[in-house]
């Protein structure tokens, strides 16, 4: 494998970042993760946007134009032969630093940012989870994503945790609770319920990332008939759901049928989510042939 560090292609096993990085210190940076289609860079734009804002709040001494990082991109994807399978790439930015200057205390314009790219093979495993569905644990608010939810940062401990405890249940992802049991987001995915034909999902304001993908399908949604609310609630109303499912860049829209050992519906995939996956592949090849974002349509979403 090869990966980029600091824009130099380096073999893995090479691959070197100071101990005095902010980034390994501290959690101190940010990283978003998209998917390569053959080569294509789907929605780069909007992950470019978001780090762009959050490398802004972080004051990270990095550019964030774009051609900085699709340049990187597509020789990482070349180097590793996966122009023509898909991909999931991910790109970090820590704060930087080393034996001379303390990523901590550093004065502004001391530190150079460091920059670490990846790209690796789509694994088998979500085409499984696409068709099958997906089963989800509870926890409470302590995994939550903490004082900063908006920023996809590098301290990703609840999250990886919350997956931790997930799979030695046998579950494939962990949904977090806030501390009046609202439902507030997946450990690597937004969540969606679907009641008599109406897309729920919990608002941001409540502390959760609203992801890419969650954006995406909310303008789907809404641009294909269906009605879209920002509320979601307590658990008991994802259960009462006719289905649900959840999304993120990687893994698309994936049904979630199960929660806390209680199936969802039917407990198999329903036919709103299977109609959204066919949308979304749609998006992604109009996207493709192109080279352009299509039109996103007017928002209308209702609730809080």
């Amino acid at each position: 494998m090869i990966v980029d560090v600091d824009g130099r292609l380096v073999p893995a096993e090479e691959a070197r970042v100071s101990p005095f990085d902010g980034a390994y210190l501290y959690g101190d940076g940010v990283f978003e993760t998209l998917r390569a289609y053959r080569g294509h860079l789907f929605a780069l734009g909007a992950h470019l946007e978001r780090m762009e804002r959050e490398i802004d709040l972080l004051q990270l001494p990095v550019p964030t134009d774009s051609g900085f990082w699709k340049a990187r991109i597509e020789a990482l994807l070349e180097a590793n032969a996966l122009l023509d399978q898909d991909a999931r790439v991910r790109l970090q930015v820590g704060r930087g630093g080393d034996a001379h200057h303390d990523a901590l205390h550093a004065a502004p314009g001391e530190l150079r940012a460091s920059t670490f790219l990846v790209a690796r093979p789509i694994p088998e495993r979500i085409a499984v989870l696409q068709h099958e569905g997906a089963r989800a644990i509870t926890l409470p608010s302590a995994f939550a994503r903490g004082n900063f939810p908006r920023v996809k940062s590098l301290n990703y401990l609840p999250s990886i945790m919350a997956l931790r405890f997930a799979r030695a249940r046998g579950a494939d992802e962990a949904l977090a609770l806030d501390g009046r049991q609202q439902v507030l987001e997946g450990a690597i995915s937004n969540v969606f319920a679907v009641r008599a034909g109406a897309l729920r999902t919990p608002a941001p304001r409540l502390g959760l990332l609203p992801g890419i993908t969650r954006n995406l399908v909310m303008e789907l949604a809404v641009s294909n008939g269906w009605t879209c609310v920002e509320r979601l609630g307590e658990v008991r109303e994802l259960l009462l759901a006719d289905e649900a499912f959840l999304c993120n860049s990687i893994q698309e829209i994936v049904p979630l049928v199960q929660v806390d050992g209680t199936r969802i519906g039917d407990g198999r995939p329903g036919p709103v989510t299977r109609r959204l996956q066919e949308l979304y592949r749609q998006r992604v090849e109009a996207e493709r042939a192109t080279g352009e974002v299509p039109p996103r349509p007017a928002r209308s979403d209702q609730g809080s």
